[in-house]
């Protein structure tokens, strides 16, 4: 969505294609987003992330990303969700 002010990328467990159990969140207010090492679901090399975001045309309030993600989630309108994008693991967690 041109012009918006808060971007939620929606992803789920390794694997998990179906868009209703894409139940984690991140936050970030550019079109740009990185997910932190320590938030990224067990894994193994070849797995698969499904990733959708959801874009605000207001900012998320709260004291940090999960907060800010949460309020966007239960308070606020968003957008369609995008077109899904796919990332394969190149490394496993321990």
């Amino acid at each position: 969505m041109p012009g918006a002010a808060a971007y939620v990328p929606h992803y789920g467990p390794a694997n998990e294609a179906d868009k209703t159990k894409l139940v984690f969140m991140g936050y970030t207010e550019t079109t740009s987003w990185t997910l932190a090492a320590a938030d990224v679901p067990t894994h193994k090399v070849g797995d698969k992330f499904h990733i959708c975001v959801q874009t605000f045309n207001v900012k998320g309030v709260g004291a940090n990303d999960i907060e800010k993600a949460r309020d966007l989630h239960d308070n606020h309108l968003g957008s369609e969700w995008s077109d899904e994008v796919v990332i394969t693991a190149t490394d496993s967690t321990p």
